[in-house]
């Protein structure tokens, strides 16, 4: 029977990410604890700038080296291998091999002065030494296995011709060239229509079955990962302030943010004269230090407390917790309806 450390894929301890900056140190991501088992999907879910792609991106080391740092507690484990510990050549064996990303535009992330199966064919090149008429064969599968029609003609194609859901299928094509464990998602069906936006999330869906691999997937849109993830954790100014399990997190939220986000997804039974509910406010500016609960200014809950001191976590289930001084005992009784109805 595999035990629980056997299952784990992706390990993180006490991420910390700064940008340097002419205004000063931009703390970006503050602290993350989380992990990621084998075949799982797990969503990292916020407004923007609340530190999700920060967070993605320090996963495969892909900050850029000027201005970014990862603080030196911080501790990013793969299959137990320390990735901030990793040499060059490890690291590019890491990339593309092991962890694969889809980016958030594909139109700015495919290189437009090469066609469609120079850029499938080079990544087969690099990480799996095929060459040749055995690349070209690969490439063709891999655009079938994405659902492209004519993958033989397409593989021809330049980004330009292609339509952005066609490109994004060509970004998960060349990320799955190499069978990856983990497949990272950012933000991918965020320039997409809705209908094309379903497509491709069950594509990523299929491939995870028949393959088995791992998911990050980065979005602010709750309702992207109702039916996707196995797992959410909710993200605010560069922390998490609730995790849990999809069911957990939309059925049982404990957090005056995880429900403000909830309550922001337009219903498909509302009033036509109902407004769409927005949260107010702004998120802080993260150039200043945060004493208290980094939402603590935009909540109509909020106590004193949560102004001068950080919460601490609250135990809801074994998959279950939040940051919230509303589950102190001394908060008094929540009245969860209330909230469910809007009243953050």
């Amino acid at each position: 029977m595999e035990t629980q450390m056997e299952k784990r894929l992706i390990d993180v301890q006490n991420l910390s990410v700064s940008f340097h900056t002419y205004a000063g140190e931009v703390k970006a991501v503050r602290g993350l604890d989380f992990y990621l088992n084998r075949g799982e999907t797990l969503a990292f879910v916020g407004e923007s700038g609340c530190g999700k792609s920060v967070t993605a991106k320090s996963l495969m080391r892909l900050l850029p080296k000027d201005s970014s740092e990862i603080k030196k507690d911080s501790l990013i484990t793969f299959e137990g291998e320390n990735i901030l510990a990793m040499n060059g050549k490890r690291l590019s064996e890491l990339r593309g091999g092991d962890i694969a990303m889809i980016f958030q535009d594909p139109m700015t992330s495919l290189n437009p002065t090469m066609n469609i199966g120079h850029q499938i064919t080079e990544s087969l090149k690099i990480h799996r030494g095929l060459k040749g008429e055995a690349a070209r064969r690969e490439a063709i599968r891999l655009l079938d296995l994405v659902q492209i029609p004519k993958p033989d003609t397409r593989l021809k194609s330049y980004p330009h011709e292609l339509s952005g859901g066609m490109r994004q299928r060509v970004m998960i094509a060349i990320a799955l060239s190499c069978s990856p464990k983990l497949l990272i998602a950012d933000e991918p069906t965020t320039a997409l229509d809705v209908t094309i936006q379903a497509q491709i999330l069950d594509l990523i869906m299929d491939l995870k079955e028949q393959l088995h691999t791992a998911i990050i997937l980065v979005t602010h849109d709750l309702g992207v990962v109702a039916n996707f993830a196995d797992r959410i954790q909710v993200m605010y100014a560069g922390d998490i302030v609730e995790e849990g399990t999809t069911e957990e997190i939309f059925y049982h939220a404990r957090h005056p943010y995880t429900w403000a986000l909830l309550n922001s997804i337009p219903k498909v039974h509302a009033d036509k004269n109902d407004d769409l509910r927005a949260l107010g406010g702004t998120p802080p500016d993260l150039l200043l230090p945060l004493p208290g609960c980094p939402f603590a200014p935009r909540c109509s809950r909020a106590m004193e407390i949560c102004k001068t001191n950080a919460p601490c976590a609250t135990q809801h289930s074994k998959t279950h917790r939040s940051w919230c001084w509303l589950e102190h005992e001394y908060a008094g009784e929540i009245d969860w309806q209330a909230m469910r109805e809007g009243g953050y």
